[in-house]
């Protein structure tokens, strides 16, 4: 599953940041709110697979974590894993469907 090898990724990545000075919402906070955003609002997995390329470009913006915005960070990219795995499970014949929001 590519996907699910993505968001481990994307996962893991988020929990690398470096600290970096500033105010304000950093473009990586910025990057994993919209994925969140993007992600649960997804009702197929073509959308899910977008939503994660997307924020896989994102990489870069990691660093422009405010020391403060790990834990926020951590769980949008947690959040918007849980909706991807709703979708992607819901897309798999006679798979029942998750419990969730």
């Amino acid at each position: 599953m590519k996907i699910m090898k993505t968001m481990s990724l994307m996962f893991v990545g988020s929990m690398l940041l470096v600290a970096a000075t500033g105010c304000g919402k950093s473009k990586a906070l910025l990057a994993a709110e919209e994925y969140q955003k993007e992600t649960c609002a997804c009702k197929d997995v073509a959308c899910v697979t977008a939503a994660t390329q997307k924020f896989a470009t994102h990489s870069s913006d990691m660093a422009t974590a405010h020391g403060g915005e790990a834990e926020a960070i951590t769980n949008a990219s947690s959040a918007a894993a849980q909706c991807a795995t709703k979708v992607t499970m819901a897309s798999v014949p006679g798979m029942p469907a998750m419990p969730g929001k």
